[in-house]
């Protein structure tokens, strides 16, 4: 009799939990579908993968499940440390995703990109090439600076402090090579060394992965005699889509500064 009831539990638990029709993967009661599976594989993508390319996807999916699951089950989601990476990461996916839907539309247009290229078009005849001195953060920029302005040697502060000297204390790569426009990656920052003169000093710039550059221009040299438009439109466009999303951010945040009360009370930072 006990079997029967047995039977009788296991039959009402899988007709109450039925398994998706489009159920690709499953992990007890974990289910990967073909409509979850085409959210990060289109159709028209995983139809030209092999059997060993969809079944590697599918392991790495097992994977991380199993490995979620066995942290579930240990209680991991719900210590005080974990809670607050999660409710971040909540945090900063759904604002996001909130400026991304407000600024989805904008663009960059064909206009927009030939003005600039067209008021830049002599950078892009030179190459030059400058010292550098890239450091850790804002302040340590700050007060090399500040030093140089007051007379230390700009180059024996970039072969003892610039990061570059990590990559090959040997050849800590002081000065660069001869660049042209295009080469740094980022038009803002190519646009304040490509100003600078022969022998001036740069102000702090903001650079790559939260570091900070100090640049010293060396030589400047006039290598062509036009620049070609099609050689740098791609990077114009994604360089001006880049600054109306920052300035789009700026002004959509503070539009909305205006319907929360706000306040920042640094006294409870002193308090002992």
């Amino acid at each position: 009799m006990k079997n029967v009831f047995l039977l009788i539990a296991v039959f009402l638990f899988l007709c109450c939990n039925p398994q998706p029709k489009d159920a690709l993967v499953t992990v007890d009661g974990s289910v990967l579908t073909k409509t979850e599976f085409e959210q990060y594989v289109p159709a028209t993508q995983y139809q030209q993968l092999s059997d060993e390319q969809l079944n590697e996807f599918c392991d790495n999916w097992v994977n991380q499940e199993v490995l979620y699951l066995e942290a579930k089950k240990r209680d991991i989601h719900k210590e005080d440390s974990i809670k607050i990476v999660i409710e971040e990461y909540t945090k900063n996916l759904l604002a996001m995703d909130l400026v991304r839907r407000e600024f989805a539309g904008t663009g960059v247009t064909e206009a927009e990109v030939r003005t600039y290229f067209e008021q830049h078009q002599d950078e892009f005849l030179y190459r030059v090439k400058v010292g550098q001195i890239v450091l850790p953060n804002q302040q340590a920029a700050q007060t090399t600076l500040a030093e140089i302005r007051a007379g230390a040697d700009f180059f024996k502060l970039a072969r003892e402090r610039s990061l570059t000297r990590m990559e090959d204390p040997e050849n800590p790569k002081v000065i660069t090579d001869y660049l042209q426009r295009g080469t740094i990656g980022d038009f803002g920052t190519e646009e304040l060394i490509w100003s600078l003169d022969v022998g001036d000093v740069s102000e702090v710039i903001p650079y790559i992965q939260g570091t900070y550059l100090i640049v010293k221009m060396v030589d400047k040299r006039k290598t062509q005699a036009r620049a070609d438009y099609d050689t740098y439109s791609s990077a114009i466009y994604n360089y001006l889509l880049s600054q109306k999303y920052q300035n789009f951010l700026i002004q959509y945040v503070d539009s909305l500064k205006g319907q929360y009360k706000v306040n920042i009370d640094l006294s409870v930072l002193r308090e002992e």
